[in-house]
């Protein structure tokens, strides 16, 4: 009888530290889009410099032009698209939260929200509201045209 609380005990021990691990694990792979709501206390206060953002940004086949007054175009070479034929956007940067708004021809707006990691002068880095990382490197603006 004795041996039967002892296993006892250690399974819920065992049990107790799991369900511990499982709850740390997961607070902090918290989802970021939720357009209705933006909590503050979910973004960090990480600032990134902004000027960094400018230029031409690939990752693959994918591309993103980022321009000062805050728009961008998007593009990817996979699908045969070109710069002049790519999807407009405007974009905003503020502490790590990186925004996107897609401007689609047909009218309407798509946001999109990343957390950003990494802005540096040729490597930006950040995930996306999936848990996709995605991992971009500044491009010389003489290669692609």
């Amino acid at each position: 009888m004795k041996k039967f609380w002892k296993i006892l005990l250690i399974v819920l021990a065992v049990l107790a530290v799991g369900v511990a691990v499982y709850f740390i694990w997961f607070h902090d792979n918290k989802k970021y889009y939720q357009p209705e709501i933006l909590i503050p206390e979910v973004y960090h206060d990480i600032e990134f410099d902004t000027d960094l953002l400018i230029g031409v940004w690939k990752e693959d086949e994918l591309y993103y032009r980022y321009n000062e007054d805050g728009t961008a175009v998007t593009w990817d070479l996979a699908d045969d698209v070109m710069e002049d034929e790519g999807t407009a956007l405007t974009w905003t940067l503020e502490h790590n939260l990186f925004t996107h708004n897609y401007i689609m021809e047909i009218g309407g707006i798509i946001p999109k929200l990343f957390n950003m990691k990494v802005l540096e002068l040729d490597v930006m880095e950040y995930d996306d509201d999936f848990g996709v990382n995605h991992r971009f490197s500044k491009v010389d603006e003489m290669l692609i045209q």
